[in-house]
């Protein structure tokens, strides 16, 4: 590797040597053209700098929502799971040169880059503010800017090279400022902790608080993001100790606040609401589609919902299906329609009847059995119906609802496929909300060994749902119309498993945590740290899966395409909702029944701790920094 480094850097220097030769003759400017000193002339010019920041972040690749649960254990790609899926994320293949990987890293510094132009441009003003209110405003510009410099390199120090990476404080000027040896893990961190700390004593604490500066300052970074932010680097090196107060500051003196429904974080139904701390500001506007950072809007939610390229884990799904409504809260309760099955007739309505399924599943992903939970205003099963949309399958028995529009009432045509808006949505997209933050204290009274203030947390989220609450109701903040279970996995059949401090770190680990933040980006860095990685991918890479066919009618409609519903093999499920239930044991009726999924197979005999759990350095940035190695 050293070798062909050597080899390859000959080039670069010789074009050093050329360029200078041709100083003189290209020190001629054109009077006409913009520089970086006409540039960065006022306020102004700071704050579109500033937005080109923002832009950067509008890039998927820096969240990583379309790979990075491949890698965990909450997601699969949406191909038949039993085989080979030949996405190197997923089967833990990924090299220097896989394009997820290039993709990340140059996302990242593009927006450290930028971030450096606003910094280095304020550095030069700064002299020129001289009244009060020409201070203020370059103060928090500044701010912003490195706020957000300080979240892409939160982003790079938990993605790459086990945090060491190359420090940009300033905007490169020669090709030797690019040659940057890496700095270690530990500089990074203290790097973007510092960036993170100015925000927070130089920035309006919320969105409404930014609402007092000015107006159409909606969606900018804030101090509670910059603390939040601060707070999850110390969970991310499991230091409770140092966490545990900066957490339960963003609780009590922000005024964030729980969503009353989830589907209010994802839908873009009620954005920039109280339980938002910061949230990727996205806009559906076709004309300036396909235009690098101008697209300001996101492919997100067609990817989920139209392309299905990721699929909910077959682990994950079944933990959804296994929460359980609590029958003593009225939102529970809904009118269902009853259907004769021999024609599809409406013959009634069965009133105020107990959900099967939980809000918290019916608002992040889909089952064909689920009656209560719609998609575009038709029943989950018929979803499918329309020609512009896809229906469950063996390959796709579930869809992720987060991040797609499936409330909206359109008959049942999924999100909208108008060529004139390539595919993309407006949908926000969250980087830190509230239920994560309270998710993150509980873990800490949890590893502070406090049983009642961790369950008090929990409980508040999984009240927001309508689920059953764990632990005793004298230590409950909750009374009336809640039911509280002392039994860990609320399951009498296995008998009472009292709720005690180890296993509710698992049950956070593995219930609460993947059921209500997936997708959020935060999986990899959890598995990471909690050190079960591989473990857990072997665990869910033992049980196989069955897909079963949906019966047809059973919600009044006919539909020509097929939709699954899968058990653990050697389960079945109710015979009077499956399609041909007589023949589900019969090879000749494979519609019926698809036997023996499998996730993770291959990714978690692959899966090596000091390989995969960081992304290494990308061939890109080792052809070109000669220092890198």
């Amino acid at each position: 590797m050293k070798k062909t480094l050597k080899i390859g850097g000959i080039p670069l220097l010789f074009l050093v040597f050329v360029l200078q030769s041709c100083t003189a003759e290209l020190e001629q400017v054109n009077p006409n053209a913009l520089t970086n000193e006409s540039f960065w002339a006022n306020t102004n010019d700071l704050n579109a700098g500033l937005n080109a920041v923002y832009a950067a972040l509008r890039d998927e690749n820096v969240l990583g929502t379309l790979f990075e649960p491949y890698r965990t254990d909450v997601a699969v790609p949406g191909t038949q799971r039993n085989f080979i899926s030949g996405n190197p994320i997923y089967d833990q293949t990924f090299d220097l040169t896989t394009d997820e990987v290039q993709d990340k890293w140059d996302a990242c510094f593009k927006g450290v880059f930028r971030a450096n132009q606003v910094i280095d441009a304020y550095k030069n003003l700064e002299s020129s503010f001289v009244d009060e209110s020409a201070i203020d405003a370059g103060i928090r510009i500044l701010a912003q800017a490195r706020a957000l410099r300080g979240y892409f390199y939160y982003v790079l120090h938990n993605s790459y090279n086990n945090g060491s990476l190359p420090l940009f404080e300033t905007v490169p000027a020669t090709f030797i400022d690019f040659q940057k040896s890496f700095s270690s893990s530990q500089d990074i961190k203290d790097f973007y902790r510092e960036d993170l700390q100015y925000g927070l004593e130089n920035l309006p604490k919320t969105y409404n608080d930014w609402g007092n500066v000015g107006s159409g300052n909606l969606g900018r970074v804030t101090a509670g993001f910059c603390e939040a932010l601060l707070a999850k680097s110390y969970m991310n090196e499991n230091d409770f100790t140092n966490a545990e107060p900066i957490l339960l500051n963003v609780i009590n003196n922000y005024n964030y606040t729980l969503a009353d429904n989830l589907e209010k974080c994802f839908t873009g139904i009620d954005e920039f609401n109280n339980e938002s701390i910061f949230e990727i500001n996205y806009k559906q506007i076709g004309v300036e589609l396909g235009v690098d950072e101008k697209n300001v809007s996101q492919r997100i939610s067609s990817v989920l919902n139209i392309n299905r390229v990721i699929q909910p884990s077959s682990w994950i799904t079944l933990k959804y299906r296994a929460e359980k409504p609590d029958p003593l809260d009225p939102a529970n309760y809904v009118d269902r329609n009853l259907y004769d099955r021999s024609n599809g007739d409406l013959i009634g309505v069965d009133e105020n009847v107990l959900r099967n399924y939980s809000f918290r599943m019916g608002n992040s992903i889909s089952s064909v059995d689920d009656l209560d939970s719609p998609m575009y205003g038709v029943t989950t099963a018929e979803y499918g119906q329309h020609p512009n949309a896809r229906s469950h399958s063996k390959a796709s028995p579930n869809i992720w609802k987060k991040f797609t529009g499936w409330n909206t009432n359109n008959g049942g045509s999924g999100e909208d496929q108008d060529p004139s808006i390539d595919g993309r949505s407006g949908i926000n997209i969250p980087v830190i909300r509230l239920a994560e933050i309270y998710l993150l204290y509980a873990e800490c009274m949890i590893e502070k060994g406090d049983l009642t203030e961790a369950l008090r947390y929990i409980n508040r989220i999984r009240k927001r749902s309508h689920l059953i609450l764990l632990g005793n109701p004298g230590i409950g903040e909750f009374t009336g119309n809640s039911t509280y279970m002392d039994d860990i996995d609320m399951d009498a059949q296995n008998g009472k498993q009292t709720v005690n401090i180890d296993n509710l770190r698992e049950h956070l680990r593995f219930t609460e945590k993947p059921l209500e933040l997936a997708l959020e980006g935060v999986r990899y860095i959890d598995l990471r740290r909690w050190g079960v990685w591989k473990q857990q991918l072997q665990a869910i890479a033992i049980p196989e899966y069955d897909a079963y066919s949906y019966r047809q009618n059973i919600n009044g409609a006919n539909p020509i395409r097929f939709r699954n519903l899968i058990m653990p093999t050697g389960e079945v499920p109710p015979l009077d909702i499956l399609r041909n239930p007589d023949k589900i044991e019969t090879n000749a009726n494979r519609r019926t029944k698809e036997a023996h999924l499998k996730d993770h197979l291959l990714g978690s005999q692959n899966f090596i701790e000091n390989l995969h759990a960081y992304f290494p350095i990308p061939q890109d940035e080792i052809n070109s920094n000669l220092n890198s190695n």
